[in-house]
């Protein structure tokens, strides 16, 4: 090669360098093969856990991403042509060095002409653009069990699909707006973690976010199923906790509260815990409502609730507008919407708010004279009451 190719070349390699150290958690394989006349030599990088290793000439030796792009310009001087293909979980980038010149390409992984025939459907909607693509998000959508063992898409669970791309449509918004250098996604309540899962494949493989995915759960199986699923998929940049959330403790940076159908409580939980770490988003689909209901008074209307299933119905409502309106309260632009319909189940508003920075009055004055008038006092109440009694010590409070 030319000096100026050598430059180039390297330079190249260094921006390689540079992604698999940010994308490490994203990481598939790099894959070399240097050509001399009609001998090829291949040699392969590989990730288990922090450790990188190379293998080449029958040997396999510890490196990083640096050493190993070292490496590449090193061996591709001594070839006629040498070629880096590099695959991450969304992207493949492909480097190539011969006597015509350095060149570099990158490009989407193209779903197989097998993988297209198994997204096909009759029961999917035609003029829908899915988010989440049964054609390449097969090996996700096969974990969760909306395809099959072979990659078909099961009848029985085109309407879970379609929700869990729906939901993905609704809170997409805030996330293509924000510029944070790391999506931090935190999923209270989690549960088996299904839509944990799907986020974290939509901010990475979708929008080509950065993104760091923590799911809590007080149940410890279904962490560690959650554990064992990330496992099989490669996801390296999530996590789970077995955690209560009444005293969990959230991280620093956190972009974003997800809760989905966390049962009663759970969901004022999940809101505190969005409070507690100031996330700029929340989107919450709330499940059953109990606690309020014998708690709540409606003076001069009592005669609406002498049924029981008016009572629990307005109940439902009750719990789920004081939520909005304590998100208000606290600082969050909210709106709320229907996310599926209510034939596949009654628990389907979505929840969703966007930190503003700035105190509103009006409502927490809103809010409380509800309250008072309700006689209520729910488990979010509780927990706001707790954070703003709690004593913090700064580091100017143990200066001399």
């Amino acid at each position: 090669m030319q000096k100026g190719d050598i430059a180039k070349l390297k330079l190249l390699l260094a921006g390689i360098s540079a992604r698999m150290t940010k994308n490490r958690d994203y990481f598939i394989r790099a894959v070399c093969t240097f050509t001399s006349g009609k001998k090829k030599f291949d040699a392969e990088l590989s990730l288990d856990g922090q450790n990188w290793a190379l293998r080449f000439q029958g040997s396999t030796s510890p490196t990083d991403a640096a050493a190993f792009c070292a490496f590449f310009a090193s061996e591709a001087e001594k070839f006629d042509e040498s070629v880096l293909v590099y695959t991450e979980r969304s992207a493949v980038v492909t480097l190539s060095a011969t006597s015509r010149g350095v060149q570099m390409k990158q490009a989407e992984r193209e779903a197989s002409d097998e993988e297209k025939a198994n997204a096909a459907n009759p029961l999917l909607d035609s003029g829908r653009q899915y988010l989440i693509r049964v054609d390449q998000a097969a090996a996700l959508l096969r974990e969760i069990g909306i395809l099959t063992a072979d990659g078909k898409l099961k009848n029985d669970m085109i309407r879970k699909y379609n929700q869990i791309d729906h939901y993905v449509e609704l809170v997409a918004p805030m996330f293509e707006q924000d510029d944070s250098d790391e999506i931090v996604l935190l999923d209270c309540a989690c549960g088996k973690s299904y839509l944990s899962f799907v986020m974290n494949y939509y901010l990475h493989e979708v929008l080509h976010r950065r993104c760091r995915v923590i799911g809590v759960d007080i149940k410890e199986h279904v962490i560690d199923e959650s554990r064992a699923m990330a496992k099989r998929l490669g996801y390296h940049n999530m996590s789970f906790q077995c955690a209560d959330l009444r005293v969990y403790q959230p991280p620093k940076n956190v972009t974003a509260v997800i809760s989905l159908h966390a049962c009663d409580i759970a969901t004022d939980l999940a809101l505190a815990t969005a409070l507690r770490a100031r996330a700029k988003y929340i989107a919450c689909v709330p499940c059953c409502h109990k606690e309020l209901l014998d708690q709540y008074t409606m003076p001069g209307l009592e005669p609406l609730t002498r049924h029981g299933v008016f009572k629990a119905r307005f109940n439902d409502v009750l719990t789920d507008s004081m939520r909005a309106l304590k998100l208000e309260a606290e600082g969050y632009k909210v709106s709320v919407v229907e996310y599926i319909s209510p034939l596949d189940t009654p628990k389907n508003l979505l929840i969703r708010a966007v930190r503003t920075g700035r105190e509103n009055r009006r409502a927490k004055a809103d809010y409380e004279a509800v309250r008072r008038t309700l006689g209520t006092t729910s488990e979010l109440d509780r927990r706001c009451m707790d954070m703003e009694n709690e004593f913090f010590i700064t580091d100017e409070d143990l200066i001399p």
